[in-house]
């Protein structure tokens, strides 16, 4: 068996994943393999990723059970093998010739280091910055990526631990995933990876960026930036990591930017940028957040967020 299994999750993007596989194929590195798993698209996906590449396996769920649980359905799978090493990569990046050569490396050179990420660039802004190691606040829910935007001269070309390794481009021991479990489907979508981290750091593990390896990420084509599914499921996410990592007393004292990161959400949404749908998505994942409304139930939101 393959030395290191690769999770794609693809949603009604099809030709995103053929690319993604077609650049993993290109790869120097041949130890892997690759596991699909489509979320419910419907829309021809599933025969169309099963023509392109008939020796790719493909699973599918009959719902659209979310990211983390896309990602938890391939991990099963692979860990049903006996791969020692397990790849979560968003199906809309394409892979430097050398990037999983790279993560291998990192891993076989650091045995500190549970999980380690690459330096991800704009697909369609080479040399520009979308990664490069990242940091999340244990007790704020407040993170973000370092260099995101800037165009790389090389200021973070040094490999260094960091708090936050992105779930766009994960690589990871199989040890981990034994020992802290998979993915927390409750997220569904976004904060799943943070939390993640966060777990594994708890439990002694190193983060590790790597910047050998190259990645482009055509960022967002599932569910851009600042659209009512991701202004939802950030929203409520952050309330159910709280909740689920840290005691009142911890985050107590982060409570006044929690307050104002709420209100300029909603300021900005419903006053400036006068959009009723986004503005009640942030108020949706708000209340569902305080709530503790999880998994798969925000899916039901977004229909109705749909539907106005």
């Amino acid at each position: 068996m393959s030395e290191l299994a690769i999770i794609l999750v693809n949603y009604k993007r099809p030709q995103d994943t053929i690319d993604c596989i077609a650049s993993l194929l290109a790869s120097d590195y041949s130890d892997f393999n690759i596991i699909v798993v489509d979320n419910a698209s419907g829309d021809g996906s599933v025969e169309q990723l099963r023509q392109a590449y008939p020796s790719v396996t493909i699973l599918s769920s009959e719902e659209n059970v979310g990211f983390a649980e896309g990602n938890n359905i391939g991990v099963r799978e692979a860990l049903s093998s006996s791969c020692r090493y397990v790849l979560l990569l968003n199906n809309d990046t394409v892979v430097d010739k050398r990037a999983l050569r790279e993560l291998m490396a990192a891993m076989h050179r650091s045995p500190e280091a549970g999980i380690v990420g690459a330096k991800i660039y704009y697909f369609d802004k080479p040399r520009v910055l979308w990664y490069a190691g990242g940091f999340f606040g244990e007790h704020s829910s407040f993170g973000g990526h370092f260099g995101i935007g800037e165009e790389d001269a090389g200021q973070y070309d040094a490999a260094r631990s960091c708090t936050l390794i992105t779930g766009c481009c994960l690589l990871c021991r199989r040890e981990v995933f034994e020992r802290i479990g998979l993915l927390d489907s409750d997220y569904f979508a976004y904060l799943e990876d943070a939390d993640f981290c966060v777990r594994a750091m708890r439990s002694g593990y190193v983060l590790l960026y790597w910047p050998d390896a190259i990645v482009s990420h055509k960022v967002s084509s599932t569910s851009a930036w600042d659209s009512p599914v991701y202004i939802y499921f950030t929203l409520r996410n952050k309330l159910l990591y709280l909740r689920k990592n840290s005691s009142i007393r911890q985050w107590l004292p982060y409570l006044p930017v929690l307050i104002y990161f709420y209100v300029r959400q909603l300021v900005r949404l419903s006053m400036k940028r006068r959009d009723p749908q986004k503005t009640k998505a942030a108020w949706f994942g708000l209340i569902d957040g305080l709530r503790n409304n999880i998994g798969t139930f925000g899916r039901g939101r977004i229909d109705q967020l749909k539907k106005q």
